[in-house]
């Protein structure tokens, strides 16, 4: 005799059941991922390791071309105050401008009188309108009295074509007056002037040759 089982409600729940997932399916879909991340990333890298190699040397070129200037900062250099391209504008005792530039200024406090300046160059302009500047290596500029000591090789030239070269030069700003005691060389379209210092008056108007001077003037050849 065969029994069999005939209730539907028994049969059918463990029929529709699902078969239990392998673990390893998942396992086997990460490691595809990461195989095409790689195949994607490796190429990338390796791009960037070539750019690199071929760039690298380039850059060692400009960075040996324009190396790193100056000095570091100590603590005494923390107090003191530094100026690029300084510009400085005033008038003089008749109100005529003068101006005063430089590739740095340096001053030890605010309120400090002194301004020492690196190739200093002052420019003024007479009453009749003809401009005149000094050049220097160094100088420093006394604000209170509006006076410049100027070093280091002082050249004045003038509009009409005159200059002179001295080793030091003091410049009245106010007074439009300049002056040196050192040996002094000059020359212009009218000839050539040597003498052991100078004096500069209404802002180059008038010049005057201290000491012993020596001058050689251009003139007109006369026929016969």
């Amino acid at each position: 005799m065969t029994v069999s089982n005939t209730d539907p409600t028994i049969a059918e729940p463990i029929a529709r059941r699902p078969r239990p997932r392998a673990p390893r399916t998942f396992a086997v879909a990460r490691a595809s991922r990461l195989v095409a991340a790689m195949k994607m990333l490796l190429p990338a890298i390796a791009l960037c390791l070539v750019a690199l190699v071929v760039i690298w040397p380039q850059l060692l070129q400009e960075a040996q071309k324009y190396p790193m200037r100056g000095k570091p900062i100590n603590a005494s250099d923390a107090d003191t105050l530094r100026v690029a391209n300084p510009r400085f504008i005033g008038v003089d005792e008749k109100d005529r401008p003068y101006e005063i530039i430089a590739t740095s200024a340096r001053q030890e406090s605010e309120s400090a009188d002194a301004v020492h300046l690196e190739r200093p160059q002052a420019d003024m302009i007479t009453d009749k309108g003809d401009w005149v500047t000094l050049t220097a290596g160094q100088g420093v500029w006394h604000k209170r009295d509006e006076v410049v000591d100027l070093a280091g090789g002082v050249s004045v030239f003038h509009e009409a074509g005159h200059q002179l070269v001295s080793d030091t030069a003091r410049i009245s700003l106010g007074a439009g007056t300049a002056e040196s005691d050192d040996a002094t060389s000059g020359q212009s379209p009218g000839g050539n002037v040597q003498g052991e210092g100078f004096r500069l008056f209404d802002r180059g108007a008038r010049i005057v040759f201290t000491g012993r001077a020596k001058a050689v003037l251009y003139g007109a050849g006369t026929s016969g």
